[in-house]
């Protein structure tokens, strides 16, 4: 009987660079400052980004296809609410109180609001970070190591 071996090297072959924003903007008012800023044309995808683990966890993403760099843009939400139902319990057990729980993308970085993934680059662009930094309503920005990620699975978005 034949032998059949997997190798998951994909993970392992990183070619794209992940910056990190810090910002209270909306995910469309942050796609427009980057286009207008970056030169960029990011777009909302028609699909927002599902991790699998729960149906209701589902990030917003925006792409944009740089033909001239062939490059991909994406702009990815680290955050979402996702509202729980609770049981009630003893004297009010036929109610039922719903709560509001905010899931992280990459829980290793709850603190971040976005990242803007950009496939074909292999090293991080100081030009983009500080262009990124003058938007008026932008905390920070700042280059991921790629090696400290737990859960790079979620950032592949084909």
């Amino acid at each position: 009987m034949a032998t059949h071996k997997l190798i998951l090297d994909d993970l392992e072959n990183i070619d794209y660079c992940l910056y990190a924003i810090r910002t209270e903007l909306e995910d469309y008012r942050l796609a427009h400052a980057l286009n207008l800023n970056l030169g960029s044309k990011l777009n909302r995808k028609d699909s927002d980004l599902d991790t699998g683990t729960d149906s209701e966890n589902l990030f917003p993403v925006f792409e944009w296809n740089n033909i001239f760099f062939d490059s991909n843009w994406s702009l990815i939400k680290n955050s979402c609410k996702v509202e729980q139902k609770n049981q009630a319990q003893g004297l009010f057990a036929n109610s039922s109180e719903a709560t509001t729980k905010t899931v992280n993308l990459l829980e290793d970085h709850p603190s971040v609001d976005y990242f803007l993934k950009i496939d074909g680059q292999t090293r991080p662009n100081q030009k983009i970070i500080s262009t990124i930094n003058k938007i008026p309503d932008i905390s920070m920005v700042y280059n991921v190591d790629l090696d400290n990620i737990k859960s790079k699975e979620y950032l592949i978005l084909d």
